[in-house]
């Protein structure tokens, strides 16, 4: 999944946040095997199904330096040949029980996937297995999943959203982690080997970095019979922690990048807020209210419909592993870029100042808390679901709390949260259009007053 490929309500820490039913979550069974994989077991025996998520602690923030997209194309290659199966015979077998495998990475972390019938699971779990303990990364599909990585980002130079993308996590996180596209650079990836794909897999799949969940037509206790028994000769590493660098506050920016478009595409925003930061569930109320609720949302409201001048606008806290970004991202007429950007100016400076509205509050609270079941309404949801909220360390109790947590939101929380968490006088502003005709603030899009 590509980091920012869409605004962030759809990215899965926000998703988490979607909202939470007041009936207790899945049942689920956490235990730590011999050599530190954690395996969470949903049962789930509605229907005759099973699947598997592989989370790893091995996302593209873990990139070295010059070798940006070195994690992606490491977690492509997982299911491109093992000791024992070529590429197409892993097809093969997969398609010979009607069963799905694939693996991809983010910024924070690393997943293989499997979905199949629970009367196959003794050959799913074998697949399974192979991929993630013993992938052989030839040296030919290296060449051609680098290839196709490159031709992704030739692609991307067409789509404007994408290009506004990229330009604003370097802007947002210079020289960081989390600035770099997930798939890396192009320079950085040409240069990237299949010595580098397999030192990076030795050094960052181990076990004390994985999560395993199943969900699905399985026992509890057979399935971590399997699992114990199938990773017993994965051994332990001494890899040390992630540590994200020291962050000197940096200047904002205005970027400008010329398109022939008759549409501006806008990114907006600053450097936001980790998972576990206690205000998130006010925070999360509050950019409901601000842009996260669609048509609900003030800067829908103002924006699209008062003034007519953007079809789409949403914000979003992308709450990561590590402070993710708050971010604003709007299509208007280049003619318009200008305006609309002080209207959304206007918008975060009155949340910042103003409290909101009983109406508003309670709307808020209402989907938040009431949303939650479709976030679990199948089983690879559900399997999901419980990675992440294992990964972000959310706690076993977080889906029986949400609405409690939610709820005891008031509107004093809501304002100090927008004058805490939201920053004028730090916005980076990203425009991509046509510069002829787009009426771009020179310096950086806020900073009122009540900005700090």
């Amino acid at each position: 999944m590509r980091a920012g490929a869409a605004i962030a309500i759809l990215s899965l820490p926000v998703l988490l946040a979607a909202g939470a039913a007041a009936s207790p979550g899945p049942s689920v069974d956490r235990r730590v095997l011999a050599n530190g994989v954690r395996l969470l077991v949903s049962e789930q025996h509605a229907r005759p199904m099973i699947v598997v998520q592989v989370l790893v602690d091995a996302g593209a923030r873990r990139d070295p330096a010059g070798k940006e997209g070195l994690a992606s194309l490491t977690a492509d290659l997982l299911t491109e040949g093992t000791r024992s199966r070529s590429a197409a015979k892993i097809k093969d077998a997969t398609d010979f029980i009607g069963a799905s495998l694939g693996a991809g990475a983010d910024m924070d972390f690393a997943t293989v996937s499997l979905g199949a019938l629970s009367k196959d699971l003794d050959t799913a779990l074998g697949l399974l297995v192979e991929v993630l303990r013993f992938p052989s990364f030839p040296e030919a599909e290296v060449v051609r999943r680098r290839e196709a990585a490159l031709a992704s980002m030739k692609s991307d130079e067409d789509d404007p959203g994408e290009v506004a993308r990229r330009a604003f996590s370097r802007t947002v996180f210079p020289g960081q982690p989390y600035g770099h596209p997930l798939i890396g650079d192009p320079d950085t990836v040409r240069r990237l080997t299949r010595r580098d794909v397999v030192a990076f897999f030795q050094e960052n799949f181990r076990p004390e970095r994985t999560i395993i969940t199943v969900a699905g037509d399985v026992d509890v206790a057979d399935i971590a019979r399997r699992m114990e028994a199938a990773l017993a000769g994965w051994g332990v590493g001494t890899a040390p922690a992630f540590v994200y660098p020291d962050v000197r506050a940096s200047v904002p920016q205005t970027v400008r990048i010329s398109k022939p478009i008759s549409q501006a595409n806008i990114l907006m925003g600053h450097r936001g807020i980790a998972r576990d930061n206690p205000d998130y569930y006010a925070i999360t109320v509050m950019n409901f209210i601000l842009g996260g609720g669609g048509f609900t949302s003030r800067l829908l409201e103002d924006i699209r419909t008062k003034a007519g001048l953007a079809y789409s606008i949403g914000s979003a806290f992308v709450a990561m592993q590590f402070p993710g970004s708050f971010q604003v991202v709007m299509q208007t007429k280049n003619a318009s870029a200008g305006d609309a950007v002080r209207r959304v100016c206007a918008e975060i400076d009155r949340i910042r100042t103003e409290p909101v509205s009983d109406e508003e509050l309670a709307g808020a609270k209402q989907y938040l808390t009431g949303s939650f079941p479709l976030r679990l309404d199948t089983t690879s949801k559900i399997a999901g679901f419980l990675s992440q909220v294992e990964f972000f360390q959310l706690g076993p109790d977080y889906v029986d709390r949400y609405a409690e947590r939610i709820t005891a939101v008031s509107k004093d929380d809501v304002l100090r949260v927008a004058r805490e968490h939201l920053h004028p006088q730090r916005i980076n502003l990203v425009v991509v259009g046509d510069l002829t005709q787009a009426t771009v603030p020179d310096a950086p899009a806020c900073g009122g007053a009540a900005g700090n």
